[in-house]
């Protein structure tokens, strides 16, 4: 199992705009505070840090799955060759983005055969 946080539209650019805006808009003072008290932390790894905090920011740690729907089916199947079986899944607005990824995304997963194996 593990943990993702989805941000799908019907474009890339605006999964990607949208999810900019959820880390521009994240209080990166706390997120500092959780990555140091869980000692990530490293003054080698600064892009690596960056990234990691945006995904504490954008769904607290979990693996970012941004994009259009078919992409987030691609990656979800990336994950499913990698061995990961089940995913625990996020949204930033639940009540807005669960109807979207049942009518867009739940349909494509069946059709690639992950639904049982994800969901």
């Amino acid at each position: 199992m593990s943990y993702g946080f989805v941000c799908c539209r019907d474009t890339e650019k605006e999964a990607q705009a949208a999810y900019q805006r959820v880390v521009d808009a994240g209080d990166w003072e706390a997120t500092h505070n959780i990555m140091r008290l869980l000692g990530i932390e490293s003054g080698s790894f600064d892009e690596q840090i960056r990234n990691f905090g945006e995904r504490f920011i954008a769904g607290w740690g979990g693996y970012p799955l941004v994009g259009t729907p078919e992409q987030i089916v691609d990656k979800m199947q990336a994950l499913n060759d990698s061995g990961v079986e089940g995913l625990i899944l996020t949204w930033l607005d639940y009540h807005e983005e669960l109807e979207y990824f049942g009518d867009r995304v739940l349909p494509l997963l069946n059709q690639a055969g992950l639904r049982e194996s994800l969901i």
